[in-house]
């Protein structure tokens, strides 16, 4: 179980649930969001969430990743009363209040 704040993620059930709440993520969005948990309040860079995603290739794929952190960011700030998902920019991404 990985908990932010009022976040908390089943990394054995892939589920998540934001104050109660069941989040609908798939898989690979599930993966960036326990990554983003994991390191959480650090920054994670671009390249790094690539690479785990498509491997050593991965970072001249990046520019999807734009795309899948704003679908997190859809299901896990939206309607709540503080956004936890925060763009860095120009370095990457954050998971805190």
């Amino acid at each position: 179980m990985l908990v932010v704040e009022d976040l908390v993620l089943d990394t054995g059930k892939y589920r998540a649930f934001r104050a109660d709440k069941h989040l609908k993520l798939n898989p690979t969005n599930i993966g960036i969001l326990a990554l983003l948990m994991l390191r959480s309040p650090a920054i994670v860079s671009k390249e790094e969430i690539a690479k785990m995603l498509w491997g050593e290739q991965g970072t001249d794929k990046s520019t999807g990743l734009g795309t899948r952190v704003h679908q997190i960011r859809k299901v896990v700030d939206d309607g709540f009363a503080y956004p936890l998902v925060h763009t860095v920019y120009g370095v990457g991404y954050q998971l805190c209040k």
